[in-house]
This record gives structure tokens, C-alpha cells and sequence, in this order.
């Protein structure tokens, strides 16, 4: 082989591993966000749920205050 193949055939495997890091990249990015959405929706959860018990406990705090005033 001569330098020009030696040359083109590093650069063709210079650039499959390019291609090979672009798309590891991009699926990361993909997973990434789809755990972001997750842990998103899994908050958006949570708080409703925290939200319903604040709201309970302000009633029994409220009922309790009531009993205690006689």
C-alpha cells in the first residue's frame, strides 16, 4: 500500500469511530432524557400527594385547635 491508502484508510477509521461517538452520544442524551421526564413526572407525583397530606393535617390541626377552645 502506498502513503495515500495508508492515509485514506486511517482517516475511514478516524471517521467510523467519529460516527461510533456521535451516536453513543446522542443515545445517552436520549436516556438522559428520558430519566429527566421521569423523575419530572415522578415529582409531579409526589407533590400532589404531598399537597393532599398538608392539606388533611391543616384540617385536623384545625379540628384539634377547635376541640381545645371548648
Amino acid at each position: 500500500m502506498g502513503k495515500l491508502e495508508d492515509a485514506m484508510a486511517r482517516l475511514e477509521r478516524a471517521i467510523a469511530r467519529l460516527e461510533q461517538a456521535v451516536d453513543r452520544v446522542a443515545h445517552d442524551e436520549r436516556s438522559e432524557q428520558a430519566a429527566l421526564l421521569a423523575a419530572r413526572a415522578e415529582y409531579a407525583a409526589l407533590s400532589a400527594v404531598s399537597d393532599g397530606v398538608a392539606a388533611r393535617l391543616d384540617a385536623a390541626i384545625g379540628r384539634l385547635d377547635r376541640v381545645l377552645e371548648g
